[in-house]
């Protein structure tokens, strides 16, 4: 048992020196000797350059540009074997010399195998701009900046997921990648619709034809007259300022504004008076920017009366003008 570890450990021994010898380093590039065209692929093995017996040695592939670097435990001298399919073996000799740090190896390849090379170099399948040595996707198109591959679209919708703001929603393109809503569902899309809390139609921009707030506003006001007035004797300012920001809203929306009197005096004088006071509120609805081709005023005078002519009440009511959409 002591004899045949006395060997082992003798054995290991007598290898130390072979593994002390420190590690010597090669780089350089292979290029074809006729264009200079670097050579992809091409195994460089360093081996001793007196070699008896057989043996095995390590070899490095060259890069895509040709460039090889490598190491080996052997002593100088060297030599570097270089082998490539359509290329004849090239064998540089290496001897020790501190003033060789890198070795430039041509190699005489045939044509063909050059001008695969460079077919391989140039060739952009897809024809996005990125050659496809560099490209992810060969074959198919897509930009640079994501590796010659086209950018995902997860949801199918147009808009690529990077831009998609709902990426797993289909959506369009105007919100984002988001889909669009309709909120108070009258078929006018909340990005189209100037009313989207409010039922409408495509001819208003999905605004109702007889918009609530507006209804509600005129059908509860009155504007009042005196006896043979042509002017308001209550205080319709509020009234008609509120009215005239609904009709900036409500752009599409036309207004009547009738005027009417009681029954006291001349049936012409009361149509003229009537005529007067729709005029009026008509030409202040003007100055607070509404444009008189909306306005449309009209006289009633004593006619058809709102309520009957039997009290003095109810001839103060109708005193007045009342507004309505046309």
């Amino acid at each position: 048992m002591k004899l045949h570890l006395f060997k082992k450990t003798l054995a290991l021994f007598l290898l130390l020196p072979a593994f002390a010898f420190s590690q010597l380093s090669f780089e350089g590039i292979v290029k074809d000797e006729k264009t200079g065209t670097e050579l992809e692929g091409a195994l460089v093995t360093v081996k001793p350059l007196r070699i008896s017996g057989g043996g095995y040695y390590t070899g490095k592939i060259t890069r895509e540009d040709g460039t090889f670097k490598t190491t080996t435990n052997y002593d100088y001298p060297l030599q570097i074997v270089v082998t490539k399919k359509g290329c004849k073996r090239q064998i540089v000799k290496v001897k020790k010399d501190k003033n060789v740090t890198r070795y430039v190896i041509e190699m005489d390849c045939e044509q063909e195998t050059i001008d695969q090379i460079i077919v391989e170099r140039t060739k952009d399948t897809d024809g996005d701009g990125v050659l496809d040595k560099d490209d992810e996707c060969p074959e198919t198109a897509g930009p640079v900046d994501n590796g010659g591959c086209p950018w995902p679209d997860s949801d199918q919708d147009g808009v690529v997921d990077k831009d998609d703001a709902c990426p797993e929603l289909a959506g369009v393109k105007e919100k984002m990648g988001c889909p669009v809503t309709d909120r108070d569902d009258d078929g006018v899309d909340d990005n189209n619709d100037a009313c989207p809390d409010e039922a409408g139609s495509a001819k208003n921009m999905g605004c109702p034809d007889q918009p609530k707030s507006l209804v509600n506003l005129i059908s509860a006001a009155q504007i009042s007259f005196g006896f043979s007035g042509e002017k308001p004797i209550d205080d319709s300012d509020s009234f008609l300022g509120a009215l005239s920001e609904l009709l900036k809203k409500y752009s599409y929306v036309n207004l009547v504004i009738s005027g009417s009197a009681s029954n006291e005096g001349p049936e012409q004088f009361n149509q003229l008076l009537s005529e007067r006071r729709a005029a009026h509120v008509k030409v202040t609805l003007e100055g607070l920017g509404i444009d008189s081709s909306r306005l449309k005023s009209i006289g009633k005078g004593e006619n058809n009366p709102s309520y009957p002519n039997d009290s003095k009440a109810n001839r103060a009511k109708n005193r007045a003008v009342k507004i309505s959409i046309e």
